[in-house]
């Protein structure tokens, strides 16, 4: 008696244990197309919505391609484009400084792409080095003037800082996963709620700085950027064809930026 209940109760755990298989397998092709690609979705391997980053947090693990820069970090040069007469920046001194996605978000597009918005800081210094400077008026107009006669002129430089906000897509080129050769393209949208003048010249009394934290600028803008990064190592080019100034009180010029990308 005792070997036949044995051999029952194997028997009866063998049939549950089958029929339960069969039903999963049941319940797996009973499931509706749109049902089976939201569980393909909610995987490491086929990731889906938008994944959101800050600064030096830890990575997330996943299978698809990720490039998310903990550390973005760009050096440009700024030539002018569409400038009054008299206004001659300074390709070779106009520095643009900025610290990139600091906060970003990403979706994935297709096998090798990516759609990311992000959040970045920067400074630019906007530099006429000649015989011409900016000169602010009583009024607050800006006008470009020469240096008093006989000053031995530096630099004439306005200056700003804001928030760079990207839409960009980004296509990697590398076969290996991880940060590794891809290029990116798209619009920025830049705030700048700071701008101030600086002018520096020397006479026969010694040296002369004027300085005025009173512009009229444009504090949005709109531009286009473009990066190509191999290894963590690249180049980036950006155009915004908006002034940099209020036109209304001062000369008009806009900016194109080509300079070295640190994404790491």
């Amino acid at each position: 008696m005792k070997r036949l209940s044995l051999f029952l109760l194997l028997a009866t755990i063998a049939t549950t244990s089958t029929m339960a298989q069969d039903a999963d397998s049941l319940t797996t092709q009973q499931d509706s197309p749109s049902q089976a690609a939201s569980n393909i979705k909610i995987t490491e391997e086929h990731p889906g919505g938008w994944n959101f980053d800050v600064l030096f947090s830890p990575k997330k693990s996943s299978k698809h391609w990720n490039p998310r820069m903990i550390f973005n970090f760009s050096l440009g040069f700024i030539g002018g484009v569409n400038q009054a007469e008299g206004v001659h920046l300074n390709m070779g001194q106009s520095i643009e400084l900025e610290l990139g996605n600091i906060i970003s978000g990403q979706t994935p597009v297709g096998r090798n792409g990516i759609v990311l918005i992000g959040l970045g800081i920067g400074w630019r210094n906007y530099r006429m080095t000649n015989h011409q400077m900016f000169a602010k008026h009583d009024d607050g107009s800006i006008a470009i003037e020469p240096y008093p006669e006989g000053a031995d002129s530096e630099f004439s430089r306005i200056h700003t800082f804001g928030f760079i906000l990207p839409l960009k897509y980004y296509h990697k080129v590398g076969h290996r996963h991880g940060r590794n050769t891809y290029f990116a393209v798209g619009p920025e949208l830049y705030y700048t709620p700071h701008a101030c003048l600086k002018t520096r010249y020397k006479t026969e009394e010694g040296k002369q700085i004027l300085k005025d934290n009173h512009l009229h600028f444009n504090k949005v803008t709109v531009g286009v950027g473009a990066e190509f990064i191999v290894q963590g190592l690249g180049v980036y080019y950006k155009y915004n064809p908006f002034n940099v100034l209020d036109t209304d009180y001062g000369p008009k010029f806009s900016t194109m930026t080509v300079g070295l990308k640190v994404a790491l």
